[in-house]
């Protein structure tokens, strides 16, 4: 679950004031602006924190309705897989930002700035597990290879959410030195390359009985991040997506249709980049008010804690309470909200302000 996921939408502000006078010039310049490229150029990206938010309480969802019939018919698990293309677009603009501004990349600034972004919530959920008892593979979640552990063994654990933070990290490890080393023009078509590889990939896997494999491994999932950075990169060349990823009805029917393909898993992937770029492009109320926003600031935290709340905290606290019942469900919900508030508030912000006192070293050495 980034920055899976991670804070990112909290990076995306991160865009700096020369960047968006830029952006208006050529807004005020162009009669039909490029809605893409000037959302993405904003301070704020509209819609991200509330479809973070949202794609947050769908993985909730789906974990806690999981004695519900009806719940097998949700795509849940493809929430993961937005996270997935979130991370690779907001992660791709800040570093092509930072290319543009200063010429190179100051990657050790840069892998500071996202061990302070993610590591403090999820080491403190980690011991909050790890003190309510061992549990396997919790070693290596530790070092963010959940990722292999589950692929290789097909094991679960307290902690299996963090198998995302596993591909993520080693997005961050890897990709950035790419974007520095390697002609766009060329960088693209490899990332387009990918794109055919994988899929094939995962089929020869499954077909040889790996199927958990292609569902957990880094090598096998890394393509629903190159989605997003394929996005970033385009947009940064001037790319206008078609007229109607603008139409209201476009995220509707892409997700009507996510539902109705979820065993198709790539073209459930593409589904999700048109809810994606239309979101971008086109922001509207439903992803853009203070609710959705909130659990948006909150998603990180309750990607990663929402297990710990239910199988361990619920018990503890409300263990004379039983079945699975709306109530019951509701009030579950609740404690992980609750929880999740509280590494908000406690742990996430105050690393949150150390991380943007580096951003900001950074733009007035610049």
């Amino acid at each position: 679950m980034s920055e899976g996921l991670a804070h990112l939408v909290s990076a995306a502000p991160g865009v700096d004031d020369f960047t968006a006078r830029q952006s208006a010039n050529q807004i005020a310049r162009d009669p039909h602006p490029n809605a893409l490229l000037a959302n993405l150029s904003r301070r704020e990206i509209p819609s991200l924190y509330g479809l973070r938010g949202i794609a947050a309480l769908v993985v909730v969802f789906y974990h806690y309705l999981e004695h519900w019939r009806f719940i097998s018919l949700f795509p849940g698990p493809y929430a993961v897989t937005l996270f997935f293309e979130l991370s690779g677009l907001l992660i791709t603009w800040l570093l092509l930002n930072e290319i543009e501004r200063t010429g190179r990349l100051r990657l050790k600034r840069f892998y500071l700035r996202r061990a302070l972004r993610l590591f403090p919530v999820f080491y403190v959920v980690w011991i909050l597990c790890r003190l309510a008892g061992p549990f396997a593979g919790s070693w290596a979640t530790f070092f963010y290879l959940g990722d292999y552990y589950h692929a290789l063994t097909g094991r679960y654990n307290i902690l299996t959410v963090a198998w995302s933070l596993g591909v993520e990290e080693k997005f961050y490890l890897l990709w950035p030195l790419l974007l520095a080393r390697v002609e766009r023009t060329r960088l693209l078509k490899i990332l387009f390359g990918v794109l055919i590889a994988e899929p094939i990939y995962r089929s020869v896997l499954s077909a040889l009985g790996h199927r958990s494999y292609t569902w957990f491994a880094f090598d096998a999932r890394f393509d629903a991040i190159v989605v997003g950075c394929i996005i970033a990169l385009a947009a940064r060349r001037g790319w206008t997506p078609p007229s109607w990823i603008l139409h209201p009805a476009t995220p509707v029917c892409a997700l009507v249709l996510a539902f109705a393909l979820q065993d198709q898993g790539d073209v459930v992937t593409y589904l999700l980049a048109v809810i994606l770029l239309a979101a971008v492009c086109n922001p509207g109320p439903l992803l853009n008010n203070p609710v959705a926003k909130y659990f948006g600031a909150i998603s990180y935290s309750l990607y990663l804690s929402h297990p710990y709340a239910r199988k361990i905290l619920w018990p503890r606290l409300f263990g004379f309470l039983d079945g699975h019942n709306a109530f019951l469900f509701a009030s579950q919900l609740l404690v992980a909200i609750g929880v999740a508030s509280i590494l908000h508030f406690t742990v996430e912000r105050p690393f949150l302000r150390l991380k943007d006192r580096f951003a900001q070293a950074r733009h007035g050495g610049a």
